[in-house]
């Protein structure tokens, strides 16, 4: 009986010799995975480290953590976008294929059974998996104070006289989360990483319109009138939305470059749907242009330079100071100030560019489809469900109690006993999404045999 509760890392192998052949999309899981462990990071970062290792890089005695991409690994926002514009492909991906095999039935059915699911395979696991929290909270588990000097304090849920008076106050302030009609972000007393999960599913739903409203145009017409939509999404800064658009258009983009010939396609008004004019694709580019060596440059160029922007830091946090960051603060429009969303400009763009490169290059994919890189991303969402309410309760009492251990005078005393403290937390917080990964998450949707599983 205790045997399924060993982590499924720790577990000995079953012997196979020939690996699982792993689907063409798997680097976006494996980029996920990626994606939710420096999210991780960036949570540790706060409740451990003060506010300054995340503002610009501006001087040479700044950390080295500050500098543009290594600071990602400890930057939660632009993660999080990247989780966005994966959701986006994910949810599109089927419905636009089936779309361009002209299989509408099969399309209608599958797009009706992923709006009715969407809301249980979001909110169901986070439910379930946050649990343990108010039982932290009945138990005084959560630190009512943070480190001296860290970016942020602990959360405080209030604590109930019994425990299931705690449980009444779990689900009467988790309902709030999927509320559509909430004007803007709702913070979660329990666990502050819950507040995408509204952006998430109002997103889908967009997603989901996009689809039904524009399956039956022509290619051309569907990416104009999308691009339309994306454009629209971000100057209003709806960025979430536009971050999902943005993956709706990069399937969009990958299917097309499949496609063996230039095929085209029959007006809407032909009989014969099946009646297509096919000729012979000739590229405009030169054959050095076309060569692999070429072409590895200039899609490393290219992921370095969406990597950069990417890692561009808050305006609170000196990016019109930092190198290499001044030119592209100095070209956000004016209207996104005006609108208090200048954080929200390059950002988005970047993420979704830096998935849209990955995917225009397979070399770079396999960075993304590495053993470790696909663990990652099988247990990507319940290790975002449940790392914070972990660090808050756990992650704070053993870095007071190392601290208590190693010192804190110097910065290698502190150092050592935060890093003792990281090493222990984050073994709990993976075997605990390892658990909710097994159990919970694979659970999550009842589905039919063969369907494609959704994020």
């Amino acid at each position: 009986m205790l045997e399924v509760l060993v982590p499924s890392f720790l577990l000995p192998s079953t012997g196979q010799v020939e690996p699982k052949k792993q689907r063409p999309t798997a680097w976006l899981d494996g980029l996920r995975g990626i994606a939710a462990l420096f999210v991780v990071l960036h949570h540790m970062s706060l409740i451990w480290f003060p506010w300054d290792i995340h503002n610009g890089w501006a001087n040479w005695n700044d950390h080295l953590i500050q500098l543009p991409i290594i600071r990602l690994a400890v930057s939660g926002p632009p993660n999080v976008m990247i989780f966005f514009v994966i959701s986006g492909c994910a949810l599109s991906w089927k419905p636009l294929n089936l779309i361009q095999k002209n299989e509408y039935s099969k399309m209608y059915q599958g797009l009706a059974s992923s709006i009715f699911r969407r809301h249980s395979r979001l909110f169901i696991p986070a439910t379930v998996i946050c649990a343990p929290a108010p039982i932290i909270a009945y138990l005084g588990g959560y630190s009512g104070e943070g480190m001296p000097g860290a970016a942020i304090k602990s959360i405080n849920p209030p604590r109930s006289e019994t425990i299931w008076g705690q449980f009444g106050n779990y689900i009467g302030s988790i309902m709030p989360l999927s509320d559509l009609y909430s004007p803007g972000r709702i913070a979660w007393v329990y666990s502050d990483s819950l507040w995408t999960l509204p952006i998430e599913f109002k997103s889908s739903l967009v997603i989901f319109s996009l689809l039904l409203a524009l399956s039956t145009c022509t290619t051309r017409a569907r990416v104009v009138i999308t691009l339309c939509v994306a454009f629209y999404s971000l100057w209003y800064s709806h960025w979430g939305e536009f971050l999902f658009v943005g993956g709706m258009l990069i399937v969009e983009s990958n299917l097309q470059s499949q496609r063996p010939a230039s095929v085209r396609e029959p007006r809407l008004d032909r009989d014969d749907m099946n009646n297509v004019e096919v000729k012979r694709s000739r590229s405009p580019w030169p054959r050095v242009l076309r060569s692999q060596a070429f072409r590895r440059l200039f899609f490393t160029s290219a992921f370095l330079a969406v990597l950069f922007i990417l890692s561009m830091p808050q305006h609170g946090r000196r990016a019109a100071d930092s190198y290499g960051f001044k030119t592209l603060a100095w070209l956000i429009p004016a209207h996104f100030h005006a609108i208090g969303a200048g954080d929200y400009f390059w950002q988005p763009l970047a993420a979704v560019f830096l998935v849209l490169v990955i995917d225009s290059a397979q070399f770079l994919q396999r960075i993304f489809t590495t053993p470790l890189a696909q663990y990652l991303g099988r247990v990507s969402f319940p290790l975002y469900l449940v790392h914070m309410l972990i660090l808050h309760s756990l992650g704070f009492w053993l870095g007071k109690y190392f601290l208590q251990l190693t010192g804190s005078d110097s910065y290698w005393q502190y150092g050592t006993g935060i890093g003792l403290a990281a090493v222990v937390v984050g073994f709990v917080i993976m075997w605990a999404a390892d658990l909710g990964s097994r159990f919970v998450d694979a659970n999550a949707l009842l589905r039919d045999k063969g369907r494609d599983k959704e994020r």
